[in-house]
């Protein structure tokens, strides 16, 4: 079921839709805009042109989507703009053309006896290549945190006694995954192997003592020391584990920690 900002953005895209199918209809025309209005051939033309831009626009939204499910902790970096031009514009733009081809065998036309490489495939191409930028801007925005300025007084008296209890029932500092293996430090910086994975952790470790802050790393309460913004979207941990390992939160992760330490 469609929610209210779903609902907005289905209009958003029917919008968009219908100015590009209007742009390439009138663009591949000579006679003047209100002339083509009183032409019933311009209305089954923006029809079908809307249909085409439409296809486009979901197929770029679906691929933008996927693309930011799989690199959600990744920012926008050179593999993930590297699938998105891949599937996102190449495919897009090979897709475009497809269903071009298949509108001019509709109406019994040879594409490439009409202008549709001299005078529309270029403006098609750029009007993909903004789709994307758009989706790609739109999917940073949604993951920028939304509690960027709040500030965590950490008590060290309570951190260190934290510590010690943890010291006393054996608990791990820090849980990480490396190398297709899980292990376990301990405050000492002692490391050992982790039987578990990092999602069968945090079903049975205390959430109060324990947050999974990336795909890869479970850290502990106590061994959290202070934090720091970094490159403006993630969380730097500064820790009191002896070990050298550097600990930076997920965006999606960034504003979920900052509460669950000043609890």
């Amino acid at each position: 079921m469609l929610t209210q900002k779903g609902i907005y953005h289905l209009l958003i895209r029917l919008f968009v839709a219908l100015l590009a199918s209007h742009f390439v209809v009138v663009n591949g025309s000579k006679k003047a805009w209100l002339e083509l209005f009183t032409r019933s051939y311009y209305y089954a033309s923006l029809f079908y042109s809307m249909v085409i831009a439409y296809l486009l626009i979901e197929y770029i939204f679906m691929v933008s989507r996927i693309v930011n499910k799989a690199f959600d902790e990744h920012g926008l970096g050179a593999k993930r703009l590297k699938y998105q031009f891949i599937f996102g514009f190449c495919l897009a733009s090979f897709n475009a053309f497809l269903l071009a081809m298949l509108l001019f065998w509709i109406k019994n036309e040879n594409i490439f006896n009409s202008g549709y490489f001299k005078n529309l495939f270029i403006y098609i191409v750029l009007f993909i290549f903004t789709i994307n930028v758009v989706y790609l801007l739109y999917y940073e925005y949604l993951k920028v945190p939304k509690m960027r300025y709040q500030r965590i007084e950490i008590d060290p008296a309570l951190m260190k006694q934290r510590r010690n209890k943890a010291l006393e029932a054996s608990q791990p500092a820090l849980i990480y995954h490396e190398n297709k293996t899980c292990f376990a430090v301990d405050f000492k910086g002692v490391t050992t192997i982790w039987p578990n994975t990092i999602a069968e952790s945090m079903d049975f470790l205390n959430a109060v003592n324990y947050f999974q802050i990336n795909r890869k790393d479970i850290v502990h309460r106590a061994a959290v020391v202070s934090f720091s913004s970094y490159q403006l979207r993630f969380l730097k941990i500064v820790h009191n584990i002896p070990i050298d390992k550097e600990l930076i939160t997920s965006r999606r992760k960034s504003a979920i920690f900052k509460e669950w330490l000043s609890v």
